[in-house]
């Protein structure tokens, strides 16, 4: 007999609460009093963490953030949670009885399984170390704290649950389902007057009236509610109803408030109130299914049976919805038992779980009945409520009406669509049989005509057209094999490892981040530059930079852009094969450790080396289609041939532009610190004017000698350095030292003042590539003065990728400058690499000049402005249009000869 006691009361002890009166446990509390009411609730994350929502600040902002709770209640000015690691009490608030924190005394190691909290006052019943309430003999003991309730109470027998009302505290006993009160007797009368011979399955006290369902389902009350109405204001009162006057609806939990109760019918889980209400009260909802109830003074709130699980507020003073979401009941670990069901989706809302303590879960209570006109189709079981569905055939009401309506129309409709399904299929069956006739038609024409007997006649004069037409088509053949897009050879990996010697360290004449260059010669004599990646975790990553850096370079030509030669994608292998560039970089001649070689490189060679690049990048935003986005355009990243011609390579971070270059790319940042675009980096904002800022950083370091970053000088950043500079006009300070200034510096003047307008902090005001282009034509057509006056290297020669650099100090001082012997020169030059705009569809120069000045302008320049070209770094900072306005004729003579 004792074993099946312990049972029957670890079995109701765990039985989840649906209803809570003024101040009993749940998923949900509401507080009352002067300063407002607040919603409290736990998460329904599975976290168990406490949100508040509502009026008062001293119980919406003393709610602990991080602290679990199983259960919840609240009391005039303060809420009190049962900590889901200790099973103790903790509260917050502003209440002068029940303090925050864990109210005192407490016994040490003391557990409580259920709260339950009044007006002024918090009770709690303490649980057995192996989780049953009571001792060993069956007895319960009930601590309370606050307001003349400060006492441990010894119970002979076992309790199953408790709830408190304004002054006083009920409960009710295992073993035979009756009540007990304790508390003030003098202002509530509910303790004399429980009834002793009746058997609930709940109960919610209220502020003087306790409420409870019976075993049969009914509901009773009993109390002073209507003797007490006159606390309220006499204005407020509205009717002249009792609480004790409860309606014949069945249902499965009862709640209280200050003079009215609420309650779940068991029909539909609906909600039905009685009692007093106050002015301006809000009714309950209509035809909304609720999953718990809880209570304040003249407010009632509850948990919807949604998805939501948003809780809806009615009554007086209640706030009407809630932007929180919280679960409809306690946590339990043991199975759901006869009469209920375990909440849908296993416990989970979404992909959250509920319940935190492991195999612990919700159980709701199952439905009584069905409603009219409808049928049981399913009975309540663990996992599900009962299923009722409308009986068509019986329809009284304008509900099951509707219904039956609304399920005839979703028959038709599913008729209709499985009609045009197959009426589809059918029209489906025809195309295919129509295609599969015409196809077995045409190819048994064809193949009667391979087959045909012409006569000798017909055959002769077949012959004679073939004839006549290949004659034709010998003329125009050559052409469109010129047309062919260049595609790259592709070389094994046993090649090009022979070819560089295993790839030994004396091949190697270049390393980056992601790979190595070396120096290869192939099987026919030619000299390559291989480029290996360095293996790296990321092979998806590694492999896109090297198809994107194939895919651009095999459809890009260009006599200013790095020739591809070929690949290899072996395994894990990704390689690329370059002609051989004998000079390296730039970078390497402006700051390698051979300072010889930084000092041939001269002002002319310099400008020269710009302008090619510019070319190049010129080609990649208005002539490659679709346009092509560098993104590390730097000066290692120009390379040098046997020529001395700058070419641009490294095309690993280039992408395809939008067809119109100056539409903008989300992208994030890639390239080089110190030539970065600081308007992509920042905004990801890119274009091609992310390459012209570069490229203006690339100029500043070929005026400069110095590195774009470099921290051994007070200003790193040349941009920084040399901009202010500029713009005041001090022009030396910022040139190489290490080369001798020339004797007119309005080129350089110009260079820099391109540069500045390059490296301006928003992309729209920056020029684009072709003025660049343009300008720096100007500047070097400036810098090397009429063509008959002999230079180291001619600007020309260098364009049109000629030898003769190695040759000019064989040249004689006092050789002429004959139009013949130019005729000579350009013959000789064109024999080595064709101009720029020969090799790929660009404009000269003159083009460029035509379209941003007009021919009247080009007259009306006077011989005054062309001596006024040695004014001011301020002149030289005027706007990029009269920057690349029309040449002096002294430019003119030279354009017309080398350009």
């Amino acid at each position: 007999m004792g074993h099946v006691l312990v049972l029957a009361v670890c079995y109701l002890v765990l039985l989840p609460r649906w209803a809570c009166g003024l101040g009993s446990m749940s998923s949900i509390a509401v507080s009352y009093g002067e300063d407002g009411p607040v919603f409290c609730g736990l998460s329904s994350d599975g976290s168990h963490l406490v949100a508040c929502f509502g009026a008062d600040a001293s119980v919406l902002y003393g709610a602990p953030p991080n602290i679990p709770f199983l259960g919840l209640t609240a009391g005039d000015g303060f809420v009190c949670g049962l900590l889901l690691d200790t099973r103790q009490p903790y509260c917050w608030g502003s209440s002068s009885y029940v303090k925050s924190g864990v109210p005192q005394p407490m016994i040490e190691g003391a557990k409580y399984s259920e709260l339950s909290a009044g007006d002024n006052h918090l009770c709690a019943l303490r649980a057995a170390a192996d989780g049953i309430h009571g001792a060993s003999d069956g007895a319960s003991l009930i601590d309370c704290w606050g307001y003349n309730m400060t006492a441990t109470h010894v119970l002979a027998e076992a309790v199953s649950t408790i709830s408190a009302g304004s002054v006083f505290n009920c409960g009710l006993f295992v073993r035979n389902r009756t009540v007990f009160c304790w508390g003030d007797e003098t202002v509530s009368g509910v303790v004399g007057l429980a009834p002793r011979d009746l058997r609930f399955q709940s109960i919610g006290a209220g502020g003087y009236h306790v409420c409870g369902v019976l075993e049969n389902a009914q509901v009773f009350c009993w109390g002073k509610s209507l003797e007490m109405q006159q606390v309220a204001p006499s204005s407020a009162v509205i009717g002249d109803g009792d609480v004790n006057i409860v309606p014949m609806d069945a249902m499965v939990s009862v709640v209280g408030g200050r003079f009215h109760a609420c309650g779940i019918k068991s029909l539909d889980h609906q909600v039905a109130c009685w009692g007093f209400t106050l002015h301006n009260s809000t009714s309950p909802p209509k035809a909304l299914k609720m999953y718990v109830l809880v209570a304040g003074d003249y407010f009632t709130c509850g948990v919807p049976a949604e998805t939501s699980l948003m809780p809806r507020c009615w009554g007086n003073s209640g706030p009407l919805a809630l932007p929180m979401a919280v679960p409809p009941g306690i946590c339990v670990t043991t199975v759901c038992s006869h009469g209920y069901y375990e909440y849908p989706n296993h416990g989970e809302v979404g992909s959250s779980k509920v319940c935190k303590p492991a195999n612990s879960r919700l159980c709701l209570p199952c439905s009584t009945g069905c409603p009219r006109d409808s049928y049981e189709s399913s009975p309540c079981n663990a996992t599900a409520d009962r299923v009722c569905q409308f009986d068509c055939l019986r329809c009284g009401t304008d509900e099951c009406l509707s219904f039956c309506l609304s399920q005839k129309r979703t028959k038709s409709q599913k008729l209709m669509a499985f009609q045009m399904r197959i009426f589809v299929a059918e029209i489906v069956f025809a195309v295919i049989l129509v295609l599969s006739v015409s196809v077995i038609a045409c190819l048994y024409v064809r193949h009667k005509l391979r087959h045909c007997q012409c006569s000798n006649s017909e055959l002769r004069l077949a012959k004679s057209t073939a004839y006549s037409f290949r004659k034709d088509n010998m003329r125009v053949q050559p052409d469109v094999e010129d047309l062919k897009v260049r595609r790259a050879q592709e070389f094994s990996y046993e090649e090009l490892e022979q070819a560089t010697g295993g790839f030994s360290e004396d091949s190697q004449v270049g390393k980056g981040s992601f790979s190595c260059v070396f120096k290869g010669i192939l099987r026919d004599g030619t000299v390559v530059a291989v480029k290996r990646a360095i293996k790296a975790s990321d092979v998806k990553k590694s492999s896109k930079e090297f198809h994107n850096e194939l895919d651009l370079l095999s459809r890009l030509n260009h006599a200013h852009l790095l020739n591809l030669l070929g690949y290899c994608e072996d395994g894990s292998e990704r390689l690329l094969v370059y002609e051989f560039m004998a000079h390296g970089s730039l970078y390497q001649h402006l700051h390698g450790n051979d300072p010889n070689l930084k000092r041939r490189l001269n002002w002319a060679r310099r400008v020269t080396i710009a302008v090619q690049a510019a070319r190049g990048i010129e080609y990649l935003h208005g002539y490659a289609c679709p346009p092509v986005i560098h993104r590390d355009i730097k000066s290692s990243n120009i390379l040098i041939d046997e020529d001395h011609n700058a070419r641009v390579a490294d095309f690993g971070l280039s992408i395809l532009g939008p067809a119109d270059s100056g539409a903008p790319l989300s992208e994030l940042p890639a390239g080089t610190l110190g030539y970065l675009d600081p308007e992509y980096y920042r905004l990801h904002y890119l274009t091609t004017k992310s390459d012209v800022y570069s490229f203006g950083v690339f100029l500043l370091e070929i005026l400069s000698g110095r590195k774009a970053i470099d921290m051994q000088f007070e200003e790193g950043n040349i941009v920084e350095w040399a901009v202010p500079l500029i713009k005041a006009g001090d022009i030396f300070a910022i040139l190489d030292p290490v080369l001798s200034p020339p004797s007119d510096l309005e080129a350089l003047k110009k260079i820099a003042s391109v540069a500045c307008k390059c490296v301006r902090m928003r992309g729209k005001d920056r020029p684009s590539m072709d003025k660049v282009t343009t300008a720096l034509e100007h500047a070097l057509a400036l810098l090397m003065g009429s063509p008959c006056v002999e230079q180291p290297i001619l600007p020309t020669e260098v364009v049109l990728g000629s030898n003769r650099m190695h040759k000019v100090s064989q040249m004689s001082s006092n050789h002429s400058c004959s139009e013949n012997e130019l005729a000579d020169g350009e013959d000789q030059r064109i024999e080595y690499r064709a101009p720029s705009w020969i090799t790929f569809p660009s404009v000269t120069s003159s083009q460029r000049r035509k379209s941003s000045a007009s021919e009247a302008d080009i007259t009306g320049r006077t011989a005054t402005e062309g001596r006024n070209i040695g004014s001011s770094i301020g002149d030289g900072l005027r706007s990029l249009e009269e920057e690349i306005s029309p040449a002096s004729p002294q430019e003119n003579l030279y354009l017309q000869h080398n350009f």
